[in-house]
């Protein structure tokens, strides 16, 4: 990239983007694309604890209603987030679907637009080729090529037309993804029990086998014209026979173009698009289509790395900029998802070993127990799933197999986002808010992915407002979410630049951080020092709020100076007078609970934590000194430094010097949290019932 391109790019103006699916390896690399050329990304999906909430390349995420289950209560959530998180310095802004969702944005664009731009084709688009058999019925009237197919309405005409095809034959359901549901039939009775199997909610498709490979192609179209587009194939997949690739090759894609810009023009098409060819490679045939995607593909990483950066151009598109240069793709480029290639490269040797008939019965056991702990008996495993003579030989396969993928990139690759592996949490919260796995562990071949209901048990989280600074402190935010989340609430980020309405939180956390402006309490400004006084302001707001809507607040570090200092109270700025004070904290400070305090008798704090000494960690450099109107000690330390406040006229209204979020390996500290969640759950009932009472007033 040159100087000017360089210029060209800071001088474009930075936007904000919304994007959904938040749980997936698509949507971090998407917010990673983005968020390198200064867009702020916003994350959502309908659980909590997703891989963008802990990605440094996103501000914020919010949980909206299940698309699925649940559409009508998606799209109010979705858009009171748009009106919520719309810039008011007129930045572009986009809210960019990533997975499924995208056609049920596209047909309800109209809610949400002009606010923010969709990046998505239009729904009278998507509706040609999704499901399945509507693609069928657009590829014969527009002659696109694509093998012949069937659509099986109901059993009747699958007994009347299963006889006189000719076998084998590839059955599919008419909605799904990731091979889910696809199978290959050899004869009549086979196709019948698999179609019925399937069921008729979503016409189940008989198509023909087409010889070759699976190619898959990523296209960017505006109003019909192919913008940009990059092809490539799974080396690998996992699982073997039905699954998503696990080792991905770029391949040229000109043998490709005259079919993709066939679809584009019989669709008008207008964003992207993953179209899904099957070729012989011989360049006398002609590659077939199977399947268009109107949304984010499982290989975007890949196409990125290798050939064409997707998300940035979709973003420049949707916001009518000009499109950056699309440079010559990467042929043979190859990149891998981590963890998965490995276990592909595995299966596969598994799978070419010559006693085949033993191999997949064997492979399935391994996989089961395949586990870090298991890996030293991984080779004698092996033997017994392959028939291979000696280890030698085992050894061999997997080296091979494993040399395809060793040097490529993967989606976790030269990218400092320590945090993200936690998003796999996604699932426990899945279990917690929905009362069930997520789908993308659980579907069998018989269900009917978009039309099947669910009941689903809506969300009695309360909501905890914590006070944050604009930037940094991303741990203390993350560690304070998820502390919250295991307590039963859900977190929710405010800052001096992101005010909320009172009424829509339940209790309210003052978060850690900078030091307290002294001037607050008749104190002397440190030389040099930067106060954040816009978020005193704003805390001293939310403070008052809190007071008078009666919601219970915890104070944490600063946040109980916060609370002192807004009672009256003044600060030590300097500890250096207190035997034993940590004057310079290190980073395992955050974690080690090494000092002991001693809860007041007949605190509340002491009857939410036990009587019994505390440890604590610390890593704060100012104290509260004198208290301020209402408050008492809950806590000191044995050199008189007091280490918890609280006010026993208020519900739940307690400050804490020390950062129990960093501690939440120990029992006593979770025990803190829970308390204010319940006191949140408690405060939002009574609201509850006072406003059906004033709704019944009112209509009386």
């Amino acid at each position: 990239m040159t100087a000017l391109d360089d210029r060209i790019r800071t001088a474009r103006p930075a936007g904000r983007v919304i994007l959904t699916y938040g749980r997936s390896l698509m949507a971090l690399v998407i917010a990673r694309s983005l968020a390198q050329r200064g867009v702020e990304v916003i994350g959502c999906d309908d659980v909590d604890l997703t891989v963008l909430s802990f990605s440094k390349h996103v501000r914020e995420t919010f949980t909206v209603a299940p698309w699925k289950t649940e559409p009508e209560r998606f799209l109010d959530d979705l858009e009171a987030a748009v009106l919520d998180y719309a810039p008011g310095d007129g930045r572009p802004y986009v809210l960019m679907p990533v997975f499924g969702e995208a056609e049920l944005i596209a047909r309800h664009r109209a809610r949400f637009e002009p606010t923010i731009k969709i990046a998505a084709p239009s729904w009278r688009s998507i509706d040609k080729v999704h499901p399945k058999d509507h693609l069928v019925r657009t590829a014969a009237a527009a002659d696109l090529p694509a093998p012949r197919t069937w659509i099986v309405p109901e059993p009747r005409t699958l007994r009347a037309l299963a006889p006189g095809l000719t076998y084998p034959l590839i059955v599919k359901p008419s909605s799904g993804v990731g091979g889910r549901g696809v199978s290959l039939v050899q004869t009549p009775q086979e196709a019948i029990e698999r179609v019925e199997t399937l069921g008729y909610r979503a016409r189940p498709l008989l198509q023909e086998c087409v010889p070759g490979r699976d190619y898959c192609v990523a296209v960017l179209a505006k109003n019909g014209q192919l913008a940009a587009f990059m092809a490539y194939r799974n080396l690998t997949t996992f699982p073997r026979k039905a699954g998503a690739g696990a080792l991905r090759e770029t391949v040229d894609a000109e043998p490709f173009r005259a079919a993709v810009q066939k679809v584009l023009e019989a669709t008008h098409w207008n964003g992207l698009a993953e179209l899904d060819f099957r070729w012989t490679g011989d360049p006398a045939d002609e590659p077939k289509l199977i399947e268009v995607n109107a949304r984010f593909w499982a290989g975007i990483f890949h196409s990125i790395q290798t050939a064409v950066d997707f998300p940035w151009l979709l973003y420049l598109q949707t916001i009518g900029a000009p499109l950056d240069p699309v440079g010559q793709p990467n042929i043979g480029g190859r990149t891998k998802v981590p963890g998965v290639w490995l276990l592909a490269a595995i299966e596969e040797v598994a799978a070419s070993a010559p006693r085949l008939g033993a191999a997949d019965e064997a492979w399935t056991a391994i996989r089961a127990r395949l586990g870090a702990r298991r890996l030293a008996g991984l080779r004698e495993q092996l033997a017994q799933a392959t028939g291979v003579l000696s280890l030698g030989e085992i050894l061999a396969h997997l080296r091979t197999a494993l040399s395809q993928g060793r040097d490529a990139p993967s989606e976790l690759s030269d990218d400092d986002d320590p945090l993200i592996g936690l998003g796999a949490l996604f699932v426990l919260s899945s279990l917690v808010k929905h009362g069930r796995l997520p789908e993308e562990l659980t579907y069998e071949a018989g269900e009917d992915l978009l039309t099947r209901r669910r009941p689903v048990r809506r969300s009695r989280r309360p909501v905890i407002g914590v006070t944050m600074p604009e930037h940094g402190d991303r741990l203390s935010w993350l560690a304070l979410k998820t502390a919250i989340w295991l307590a039963g609430g859900t977190a929710v980020r405010l800052t001096a630049r992101a005010p909320r309405d009172p009424r829509t939180i339940d209790g309210l956390v003052l978060g850690g951080g900078s030091d307290v402006y002294p001037l607050a309490f008749e104190g002397r400004p440190k030389p040099g020092y930067r106060y954040d006084l816009a978020r005193g302001d704003m805390e001293a707001s939310w403070a008052l709020a809190a007071r008078r809507h009666d919601l219970p607040v915890l104070g944490v570090c600063r946040g109980a100076q916060m609370l002192n200092v807004l009672a009256g109270g003044s600060l030590h700025m300097d500890l250096a007078a207190f035997e034993g004070a940590k004057l310079a904290p290190s980073r395992w400070d955050h974690l080690t609970a090494r000092k002991r305090v001693r809860l007041r008798g007949g605190s509340r704090l002491a009857g939410i934590l036990g009587p019994a000494p505390l440890r604590v960690n610390a890593i704060h450099q100012q104290a509260i000194d004198r208290l301020g109107v209402g408050l008492t000690v809950a806590a000191r330390e044995a050199n008189g430094l007091i280490q918890a406040i609280e006010d026993r006229s208020r519900r739940f209204w307690v400050g804490v010097q020390y950062h129990p979020e960093f501690m939440l390996y120990r029992t006593r500290h979770r025990r803190l949290f829970k308390a204010l969640v319940q006191a949140a759950r408690v405060r939002r009932t009574e609201r509850t019932a006072a406003t059906g009472r004033s709704a019944a007033d009112g209509a009386g």
